[in-house]
């Protein structure tokens, strides 16, 4: 009888290896370019609009079109990759974004500045399912969802950065720089990834005459390890053929997606607004522009500290239990910020603990939505809910531009930006409820815990 393999125990019952963490880390240098990038736009929007002479709000069509880029990347790269692998998928999304990032510090126009941030975000969604489902398929069980979580935290990384060295670069060489910064460094990653990146090896077990692969990729785990000549490789959960999307809404996840999707239209939403947004609105309370980008930076650095604390809390706990918490948090530091003004001792701290609450509750939902779907419509699921998510980003960066254009108050716009922080709170209830009734485990997880494999590795 032929030895038989299951790649999912055979990750699990090993410690994480060198190997694991090149892959982990080259998924965090990509998402963190991608975060980078990402924010680039609102760290230089109070000099763009200064430059190129634009009225309040002007900028909020350039916003949603970025964000209705990364909106189709993730839905278009997302699919594709539960087709064609996810490498090649991620060295494409970086590809673009950086092409698109350097033909931005080109642009002399409105116009100009819609086209090509839209071109970028095809490139900025399409990393993100992708980075997100390797890096859930190359960890343990055990610390999957911490790996995970750091993992994507390098948004904020990227971010912070930005926001840290942004005030400098655009003093002395103007805007344009950041984008020059954010289109060369992914380029230069591009050949690193092609060579040091490997293929997702559930995806690999799918087709059997993909075998040597895998057997090469396993041995890099634990090169100790030795495989007779006939060992067939297998990921132990449910599969399928034909069209990927419908099958999101089979076996039972037909209202987990759905809940899913709410969540992260509310999440991204309030994501968008704050880092779009936050720096103009705290600028025009009084503060200068650098100490407007250092608040923004604070709400990156609360993103980071964040997601070490709620994986580490989620790990201990549970998802729902965690996330609630972090949602109601959320609503009361979004407000608080509206009513900080100037108030230093008071705006920070607000934004902090938003940033808390805001992305690392955001990088906790992409952890849940990893494990909620099994292989073979794992990239797909998380596109589309990360594209989904951007109907939430567009809402945001553009009814924001359209209430400062209105003359809102302050506290009036921060007010209105805390509401999607108690809906998610909401769904979160409502998915800890689905779960419950499950037996406590998201469908994909279940399925693969519940099927046995012989095993002699």
């Amino acid at each position: 009888m032929a030895q038989a393999i299951n790649i999912g125990r055979y990750i699990d019952d090993r410690p994480l290896s060198a190997f694991q963490i090149r892959v982990i880390c080259l998924c965090a240098l990509v998402i963190g370019l991608d975060g980078f990038d990402a924010q680039a736009l609102g760290f230089v929007a109070p000099a763009l609009s200064k430059d190129l002479h634009l009225a309040p709000g002007a900028l909020g069509p350039v916003f949603g079109a970025s964000l209705f880029g990364v909106m189709i990347g993730s839905l278009l790269f997302g699919a594709l990759a539960d087709y064609f692998g996810r490498k090649w998928l991620v060295i494409a999304g970086v590809i673009v974004f950086a092409l698109g990032s350097l033909a931005t510090s080109r642009a002399a126009s409105v116009p100009d500045l819609v086209v090509l941030r839209f071109l970028t975000g095809l490139g900025l969604g399409g990393v993100l399912p992708n980075a997100i489902a390797l890096t859930g398929e190359y960890s343990p069980q055990r610390r999957r969802t911490l790996l995970i979580m750091l993992m994507f935290m390098t948004v904020s990384l990227g971010s912070a950065i930005g926001g840290s060295v942004a005030a400098k670069l655009i003093s002395a060489y103007g805007w344009q720089a950041i984008f020059v910064i954010g289109g060369v460094l992914p380029l230069l990653l591009g050949p690193v990834l092609i060579v040091w990146l490997p293929e997702s090896l559930s995806l690999l077990a799918l087709d059997e005459r993909k075998n040597g692969r895998i057997r090469a990729l396993l041995a890099q785990i634990d090169p100790s390890t030795k495989f007779a000549d006939d060992a067939r490789f297998a990921v132990i959960e449910e599969s399928g053929k034909g069209f990927l999307l419908p099958q999101l809404f089979t076996h039972g996840r037909l209202v987990p997606t759905l809940l899913l999707w709410i969540m992260f239209f509310m999440n991204m939403l309030d994501i968008y607004f704050l880092n779009s947004w936050l720096p103009t609105l705290t600028h025009g309370v009084g503060l200068d522009v650098q100490a407007a980008i250092a608040v923004g930076v604070a709400f990156q650095l609360g993103g980071m500290f964040g997601t070490v604390a709620l994986g580490l809390l989620i790990e201990r706990l549970d998802f729902h239990r965690v996330l609630f918490l972090t949602y109601v948090a959320g609503f009361v530091s979004i407000v608080t910020i509206g009513f900080a003004g100037a108030v230093l001792p008071i705006l920070v701290p607000a934004v902090f603990i938003a940033g808390v609450a805001v992305i690392g509750g955001q990088i906790g939902c992409n952890a849940y939505a990893a494990r909620l779907y099994p292989t073979y419509i794992r990239a797909t699921g998380i596109g589309w809910a990360l594209g989904m998510s951007r109907f939430g980003s567009i809402l945001g960066v553009t009814v924001g531009g359209l209430m400062l254009a209105a003359q809102w108050s302050i506290p009036s716009l921060f007010q209105a930006s805390a509401v999607p922080q108690l809906c998610s709170a909401l769904v979160t209830l409502g998915l800890a409820f689905l779960s419950m009734r499950r037996g406590g485990a998201p469908s994909g997880q279940a399925q693969r815990d519940a099927l046995p494999v012989t095993e002699r590795a």
